[in-house]
């Protein structure tokens, strides 16, 4: 019997990177696992990797976030597929490449376009998830939404990508408040700076953000992922958790990591 057995999670951007680390985290927890992205091929790849780690049973469904009608249809098949939606992983998220351009330092050097696909993205995408996810699930239910230490910082550099990341703190506070009478818990997770999740493009993080921001590999966020899904954080409403300190913490003091979000 693994932490999430039983249990129907859905993971978008589940294609690579941080989604893929934690949605086959999840397969070795027992739990039934929805990947969704744009990419069906990487999708079947991750989906088997996810077979071979155990999952109960695995379902692949390309969306994209910044389209309603995929992402009601991602949650309306699982919902009809497995009976239930028990964890929503809200990942899929960009930077996008251009933003390694030393010439989007200052709000006012940012490209229209740019700045309209990050707010596709990263903002209206997460609250399209919330609008589709949180009114399927059951008490009991574990929306998370993964969010980024930039978020919560200013100054020359962070740019448009920090704004977005600190809508989704706001959301999370937001959804939060709405559903925990229903027993439904959103929080965020923080997983600090990944080495490979593609986010920045073919160059990675810029270096002028790897000062600001811890460095790790994907797999370091899968312990708090599984924790924030499974019912050991039961009760746990609107916070914000730092993936990258979970590890170093006994389990008797995980909750005094926790923020607001």
């Amino acid at each position: 019997m693994g932490k999430l057995t039983g249990k129907v999670a859905v993971v978008t951007g589940a294609s690579r990177g941080l989604g893929e680390a934690m949605v086959t985290g999840f397969a070795r927890e027992g739990a039934t696992v929805v990947l969704a992205a744009r990419t069906i091929l990487d999708l079947e790849q991750v989906a088997q990797r996810c077979r071979e780690a155990g999952a109960a049973a695995v379902e692949v469904i390309p969306t994209d976030v910044t389209e309603e009608d995929q992402v009601t249809s991602l949650v309306k098949a699982t919902v009809e597929r497995f009976g239930r939606l028990d964890v929503f992983v809200a990942n899929a998220g960009i930077a996008v490449p251009s933003i390694t351009d030393q010439r989007m330092t200052t709000l006012d050097t940012y490209d229209l376009d740019v700045v309209q696909q990050l707010l596709a993205v990263n903002t209206v995408g997460m609250w399209l998830c919330m609008k589709a996810a949180l009114p399927a699930m059951q008490s009991g239910g574990s929306f998370i939404a993964i969010g980024s230490e930039l978020g919560r910082m200013s100054g020359a550099g962070v740019g448009l990508y920090a704004v977005t990341k600190a809508s989704v703190d706001l959301l999370v506070r937001i959804a939060a408040a709405e559903n925990a009478e229903r027993g439904i818990r959103v929080n965020c997770l923080s997983p600090g700076g990944m080495v490979d999740t593609h986010l920045f493009g073919p160059n990675m993080m810029p270096d002028y953000l790897k000062a600001h921001v811890p460095w790790s590999e994907t797999q370091v966020i899968v312990p708090a992922a599984i924790w924030l899904a499974s019912d050991d954080s039961d009760g746990v409403h609107g916070k914000r958790l730092a993936g990258t300190e979970f590890n170093k913490t006994p389990a008797d003091g995980i909750r005094d990591l926790l923020e607001d979000a």
